[in-house]
């Protein structure tokens, strides 16, 4: 393995690690994957892409650690939006199986919650509903179905403190994977 050093207006010295890459005639079979899952939803071009991204950050970060590189917590946290009957909630599905595939998730498992499943009926009760169900999503996908619901309501409604404890935790759970990283 040979080595390029370069250094930037800024100061800064970047190290250019260079292997002798063998030559492929195909494709990664992970991208010939998921492409091959996703063949039969038509259009999603920007789904499909945004998978390969996730997946190609993945192996670079993987390949940075190798080097003892510092490397970079990416967020996977996704809105789809579209009209009813579009397919949201399949591809949602789809995604859990590829990631659980390409080893981007933990876990893999699907939770499809309604506003029902987050938003309590007294005081109090949201946040502990809300957290509940982040937990048990941790490692897997949590699609929360018509999310814009929680948006809507009056004065009395919950549907926005259930917003706020999402956030809460997703920022929380960016927040250890960095700190652990460290």
């Amino acid at each position: 393995m040979k080595s390029n050093i370069i250094q930037s207006q800024q100061g800064k010295i970047n190290i250019v690690l260079q292997h002798e890459v063998q030559k492929q005639d195909h494709k990664n079979e992970n991208m010939k994957m998921i492409d091959h899952l996703l063949k039969d939803f038509i259009g999603l071009e920007e789904v499909k892409a945004m998978i390969k991204e996730i997946y190609a950050i993945k192996m670079m970060n993987e390949k940075r650690k190798m080097y003892h590189l510092s490397t970079n917590e990416h967020s996977m946290h996704m809105i789809f939006r579209g009209n009813p009957g579009t397919g949201k909630t399949t591809i949602a599905r789809k995604l859990a199986e590829i990631c659980l595939e390409l080893q981007l998730l933990e876990k893999g498992h699907f939770i499809e919650a309604q506003r029902a499943d987050v938003v309590g009926e007294y005081i109090g009760q949201t946040a502990i509903k809300t957290k509940q169900l982040v937990e048990r999503a941790r490692g897997g996908i949590l699609f929360i179905d018509e999310a814009y619901a929680l948006a809507r309501g009056g004065e009395k409604d919950f549907g926005k403190e259930a917003i706020d404890t999402i956030v809460k935790h997703i920022v929380l759970i960016l927040m250890y994977k960095y700190l652990t990283q460290l």
